[in-house]
């Protein structure tokens, strides 16, 4: 059953959050997205290319942390 999953970006004293997250079937797939997902924040030029410090964080309806990606 999908569900709904939030993106959060983690850098030192800097969280940017995503209030409107993403549907997904599951885990794997909300992957698929955060990925696509920093590629176009690379391609805009909102997130370095070498952004080692950030952190991606990936959460449930419930704010449970299901997953974390790092950026380098």
């Amino acid at each position: 059953m999908p569900q709904r999953y939030f993106f959060r970006l983690v850098h030192a004293e800097t969280v940017i959050e995503d209030p409107t997250g993403v549907v997904a079937d599951d885990l794997d797939q909300a992957l698929v997205e955060a990925l696509a997902a920093i590629a176009e924040l690379r391609t805009e030029g909102e997130l370095p290319g070498d952004a080692g410090d950030w952190q991606l964080e990936i959460k449930d309806e419930a704010g449970i942390l299901l997953s974390t990606l790092h950026l380098d």
